[in-house]
């Protein structure tokens, strides 16, 4: 048994037990002995129970009153969770259940920091004075005690202040300095973005302190964004001594009798498709013709599960990270190069060790039969999507010469692309097919353009070939009732589609359906209809954001946008690990067949601590990524001051109105206060700003001028002027009022 396993269980278990009458408030040696008599199989130690009380209580999970004595948190007036704090100082922690957050004022953080696990006390009589009165409708509570730091380490600016140096985290939801001995500072200069290891973390009257561990640069210099936001969201960037040994140790040629136990495709024309600065390539595929006329289709992917096992070094390290960080030129992967480069990566006319999803598909997109199995390959060509787009669309001779052994091939691919594609688009998928900003960077580092990313034909049938294998192993799992994590995705708030339905009357267009019972296709139809409409960006993004977010899950509740019933992640297991969860459950099914008994409780009981952390590790990486992204298009327009742009109106807020420019894809925000010609009033609900006087109007998806006035890199802002068509300034007026 692994260690999550063997933590898994026992957590169950104490829960379990405070769970029952007679035992709800329970000291250590009670709860030893007591699950000493329920499991005596476990043969647990007094110390082993109390460190896994001690690690529940830390995670707000369970907490100690009458000197010592645990109870779940549910069952006291306590609540416990991750505080989130809002730059402005004060903060909030989850409820239980339906429950609205709890609301913290900035006197009662008792400093507490942003991602802190914290125990709070309801205040039940709160006065509505103790409170913002944005926030007058929420509970009230004050901080009773930090159960767990999130941060050791803080990334900010340092300021060389003489007599008490100090740095401001670079987290403006961390809104305390961190005071610096003088003796401390590594050397660090003004101004100079630097990493700080907290040693004493501050309270209700005192800043944290701590010392200079690392200096990064300062901002603007090429590649100290990224280490800034790598440090922000502490992503580990750097793999332990003993994982790289043992990726060091990982053979890098197959041994004769792993080959021999496998499928043999290594004769078959079999290939990736990947961009052109791709490095690790975890996909191939491959479309032959049945005789019957159907279409077979095998997509192979990287059997990362053969080097990296289960309860293993490179395991932990890989389930910690839980996917790899793609930033403009740096990738921070989940697995050492050694293996995400080398043994694992398909890489082109090498063998290489897969696992095999191959599809029987007839003309109308139906899986008329599936087969799943280890295998081993030797891709033919390493493919980009520049190429495989040329080659189908307008191939030049030299293109036609070079690949003319797999011009059927190809073709055959396109023909199943489409037949895929119409079967999506008949159960109603919803495809966002907006570009977004892509920054390109010169070899020194520095930007030197945004450009709209391409989503070709290439990208699309590659897409279509990855959705189908992995909806056929999700179906595979589920109906051998085999644990595993799926890929699921809830349908968006009613509140959130009757909002989208009333922005979407403003530009004419329409959504049928009830709102509760709102289907995918429903806001498909919305895309098609805005498609090539100059709100098409604006209105597309609003769909986007009414919908939530994807999760990793041990349920499989099916897809929302998708349309999908089954779903999971079998394709990308360099780069995913819920992929190599996925292989794991997969390749054990093939094995040993459904697993029961112990075996079948040991596995299942793993899956929902394995999904949680899975979907928490993405948004980091995702948040990450977009916070590069957006900082990255700061400090492009550094040098375009006074500059002025077309843009649109992505937004309208009682301060002013947030502004794309059409060229950049680069946002700003026109203050309100910057705004004249007239008294402005804002109408909430038709998301407008109104001149009373002119009756002129600036709505959501407008065209406007804009000349950029200022940047902010620190908080990555940018703010914009607007003027008019003729380049005049509107003239501000110092009257606004909201409606």
């Amino acid at each position: 048994m692994t260690s999550i396993d063997q933590t898994t269980a026992l957590r169950s278990r104490i829960a379990s037990l405070l769970a029952e009458k007679g035992s709800r408030v329970l000291p250590i040696q009670d709860i030893h002995e007591r699950l000493r008599v329920l499991h005596p199989d476990l043969d647990l130690t007094l110390d082993e129970v109390r460190r896994e009380t001690e690690e529940m209580e830390r995670d707000g999970l369970i907490v100690a009153i009458r000197s010592k004595r645990y109870s779940l948190i549910e069952l006291t007036p306590f609540v416990a969770g991750k505080i989130r704090v809002h730059p402005d100082g004060f903060g909030f922690v989850p409820q239980r259940g339906d429950e609205p957050d709890l609301y913290i004022d900035r006197r009662s953080m008792k400093g507490a920091m942003n991602g802190d696990v914290v125990l709070a006390r309801v205040e039940k009589n709160a006065s509505p004075q103790s409170r913002r009165a944005s926030h007058k409708d929420r509970t009230a509570g004050e901080i009773v005690k930090v159960l767990r730091r999130e941060h050791r380490l803080v990334v900010g600016r340092f300021h060389a202040d003489e007599e008490f140096p100090f740095v401001r985290p670079f987290d403006f939801r961390l809104d305390a300095d961190i005071e610096i001995d003088a003796d401390e500072t590594m050397g660090a200069l003004d101004g100079q973005m630097v990493n700080v290891e907290i040693e004493r973390y501050g309270d209700k009257s005192s800043n944290p302190s701590g010392r200079v561990v690392e200096i990064l640069g300062k901002i603007g210099e090429p590649g100290v964004d990224i280490e800034v936001v790598i440090r922000k969201y502490q992503l580990a960037h750097r793999f332990p001594q003993e994982v790289l040994d043992e990726a060091e140790n990982t053979p890098q040629e197959i041994e004769p009798s792993e080959v021999a136990s496998r499928v043999d495709l290594r004769e078959r024309n079999i290939v990736t498709i990947d961009g052109e600065t791709a490095k690790d390539f975890d996909d191939a595929i491959e479309v032959a013709r049945l005789p019957n006329g159907n279409f077979q289709l095998g997509v192979h992917i990287a059997d990362v599960s053969y080097y990296v096992k289960e309860g293993g070094i490179l395991d932990r390290e890989a389930f910690d990270r839980g996917t790899s960080v793609y930033f403009p030129g740096r990738a921070v992967p989940m697995l050492p190069e050694r293996l995400s480069n080398g043994i694992c990566s398909l890489n082109p006319r090498v063998d290489r060790l897969t696992f095999s999803a191959q599809m029987e598909i007839d003309p109308k997109g139906r899986f008329v039969d599936k087969k799943f199995f280890r295998s081993v390959i030797r891709t033919k060509e390493r493919m980009t999507y520049t190429n495989v787009h040329a080659l189908l669309e307008a191939p030049t001779p030299e293109l036609k010469e070079r690949y003319a052994y797999l011009l059927d091939d190809f073709q055959r691919m396109h023909e199943l692309y489409e037949v895929l594609r119409k079967r999506r688009e008949g159960r109603g998928s919803i495809d966002f097919d907006l570009p977004a900003g892509e920054v390109l960077l010169t070899d020194a580092g520095e930007i030197e353009s945004i450009l709209p990313s391409q989503r070709n034909v290439a990208h699309r049938l590659i897409e279509e070939f990855m959705l189908a294998a992995n909806e056929v192993v999700a179906e595979h799992l589920l109906f051998a009732q085999q644990p595993a994590v799926y890929r699921v995705h809830q349908p968006p708030d009613p509140q959130r589609i009757e909002d989208l339905k009333a922005i979407l009357v403003e530009f004419n267009h329409r959504m049928r359906g009830d709102a509760e019972q709102i289907r995918p296709g429903e806001l498909q139809k919305v895309l098609k209809q805005v498609a090539g409409t100059p709100e098409e960006r604006f209105l597309t993004e609003l769909i986007l954001r009414s919908m939530k977010r994807a999760l990793y899950s041990e349920e499989c509740s099916g897809h929302f946008a998708l349309a999908l019933q089954y779903y999971c992640h079998f394709t990308s297991p360099i780069r995913r690990y819920p992929d190599l969860i996925v292989h794991r459950r997969l390749g054990e099914l093939i094995a040993s067949g459904t697993l029961y008994g112990d075996r079948y409780g040991q596995v299942s009981s793993q899956m929902p601590f394995m999904a949680a952390q899975s979907s928490e590790r993405e948004k980091r990486a995702e948040d990450a990524e977009r916070e590069v992204i957006e900082w990255k298009k700061v400090i492009f327009m550094r040098d375009k001051i006074g500059d002025q742009y077309t843009g649109t109106v992505t937004g309208v807020m009682a301060f002013g109105l947030f502004v794309e420019l059409n060229d950049f894809f680069v946002q700003g925000l026109v203050p309100i206060a910057s705004i004249g010609g007239d008294f402005w009033s804002f109408a909430e609900k038709e998301h407008r700003l109104r001149g009373s006087s002119t009756a002129r109007e600036f709505r959501l998806g407008d065209q406007v001028v804009v000349e950029v006035k200022s940047i902010d890199e620190d908080r990555r802002q940018i703010e914009f002027l607007l003027r008019e068509a003729g380049g005049e300034v509107v003239e501000p007026r110092r009257k606004w009022t909201r409606r």
